[in-house]
């Protein structure tokens, strides 16, 4: 059986992982850390829980599929939940808005908070957007790309012209919403991505509908359910998982995968190399010199999370709720072209706890604290965390009925941290999802030697769970393709 090393144990690493061992590989997999999930982490803290990276699930169909091409069935493994609402949001002006994938109940929640004048645009944004996704994503998303030559096909042209993809995703939305709070209702999600929504393309709409079309869902027990579900499924495929195993180098001969060397200086050999890392990190300190280490990467932004054990009830907070800022253009201007943090951060906040009673103790709440800041080519966010949480913890006053007296700790997650995790100038959320940094301009998921692929986040489709699971059938393939079935695979 040919042997495949995957190096990494996050979502695609795993996905990977089982995969390739379904297909009749003999699979290794190699973390660093004691734990599993790479970003899909989590926090203890005196009966507290946190979910310290993705928080939700969206666009549930990769994730089902992969489970379908296991030959299992996700709820066996898995108990996803939908929220219903999804959020609620709070904007600067007292207005609270809570969001849905229920129509009626988005109708309803327009017509009496907003004006009854924006219910015919939200239908006629639902109805494109849900379009616009069905064809997107199997023309552009589900695909290996060999060069920029593959978006000139007679389809890809038809749909960049139908949907206007390329079009800017903020001034588009406003042929459908006039009211600003709508308007960055239907945009704030490209953040997901690390993207400013002023410089985002119409494409990125298609987040939106993913999140107000088909739901917002929470497994049972916390996001780190996902990652125990991948490893038990990946171990019944009979791969090896071995934690605090460091990598340091991968071997090339020839131009071939070799295997890797840990740091303990163990030589693992492996006719394929899946490195399940940050794409910029990988050619940086883990492969032979390439052009691609002079390559100059665009990320994303990072983040300042708060995970705050708090003794009490804020009843106005759902699970999960947005906070904007009274001038949401200014915040991102000042994230992602100034880089430096908000002078009035927009944030957003997580209680799991509202859906997995027993994430905080009896009486108490985990409040989860994201605010989106400048990665580390830009303003030190580090240096102003304390004042960043004093803004947080002011609004959260006025808006929940926080008080101060009753927060037991806060543990912070700053954009050094994130870079000590391999995330290449601290951006949280990998590089950037411009034009330039997507679909055959992305990384690609094979590198310039042979038997060496990616797997993640920073290569291609690109970033958040539902793209990572997508990137694992795309690695997959090619791998198949390239390398051939093991004997007796057909």
């Amino acid at each position: 059986m040919a042997h495949v090393v995957v190096v990494g144990g996050g979502v695609g690493g795993l996905a990977t992982a089982a995969r390739l061992a379904q297909s009749g590989y003999r699979v290794t997999l190699l973390e660093q850390r004691a734990q599993l999930g790479g970003r899909v982490s989590e926090l203890r803290r005196d009966g507290f829980r946190f979910d310290t990276g993705p928080t939700l699930l969206m666009m549930l169909d990769p994730l089902e599929k992969l489970f379908r091409d296991l030959h299992r069935r996700l709820e066996d493994y898995l108990q996803p939940v939908l929220l219903t609402p999804s959020y609620r949001v709070f904007y600067a002006d007292a207005t609270r808005f809570d969001s849905s994938p229920c129509i009626a109940h988005m109708v309803r929640e327009i017509a009496h908070k907003i004006s009854p004048a924006e219910v015919p645009g939200y239908l006629r944004l639902m109805a494109d957007l849900s379009a616009m996704l069905h064809e997107v994503v199997p023309a552009f998303v589900r695909r290996n790309y060999r060069s920029p030559l593959d978006l000139l096909g007679a389809r890809q042209i038809a749909l960049l012209v139908k949907h206007r993809l390329l079009a800017n995703l903020y001034r588009r939305i406003r042929r459908y919403a006039s009211d600003t709070r709508l308007q960055m209702l239907f945009t704030f999600q490209t953040m997901y991505l690390g993207l400013s929504p002023l410089e985002a393309p119409w494409v990125y709409g298609i987040l939106t509908y993913m999140e107000s079309g088909e739901g917002v869902w929470f497994p049972r027990g916390g996001m780190y359910q996902l990652v125990r579900a991948l490893e038990r499924v990946a171990q019944e495929e009979g791969v090896q998982i071995r934690t605090g195993e460091r990598v340091e180098q991968v071997l090339v001969e020839a131009n071939r995968a070799k295997g890797v060397r840990l740091a303990s200086g163990e030589e693992v050999r492996a006719e394929v190399v899946v490195l399940n890392t940050d794409v910029p990190t990988a050619y940086a300190k883990l492969l032979p010199p390439t052009r691609q280490q002079q390559r100059r990467w665009r990320n994303s932004c990072s983040a300042l999370v708060f995970c705050i054990g708090y003794e009490g009830q804020m009843p106005a907070l759902l699970h999960h709720n947005v906070h904007f800022c009274a001038d949401f253009e200014r915040n991102l201007r000042e994230i992602f072209v100034q880089k430096i943090v908000p002078e009035e951060p927009s944030f957003y906040t997580c209680l799991s706890v509202r859906t997995e009673p027993s994430d905080a103790p009896e009486g108490c709440e985990n409040l989860y604290v994201l605010v989106p800041v400048p990665n580390r080519s830009g303003e030190d966010a580090h240096a102003v965390a304390d004042e960043v949480l004093e803004k947080v913890l002011y609004r959260l006053e006025r808006e929940a009925g926080l008080q101060r007296e009753r927060v037991r700790f806060v543990e912070r997650i700053t954009p050094a941290d994130w870079e000590a995790m391999g995330l290449w100038q601290g951006a949280a959320f990998g590089l950037s999802h411009d034009f330039f940094q997507s679909t055959c301009f992305r990384p690609s998921n094979r590198a310039p030697f042979e038997g060496v692929y990616f797997v993640g986040a920073s290569t291609v489709p690109g970033n958040g769970i539902p793209m990572v699971l997508i990137s694992a059938e795309l690695v997959q393939q090619r791998i198949c393709e390239e390398v051939g079935l093991p004997r007796g695979k057909g």
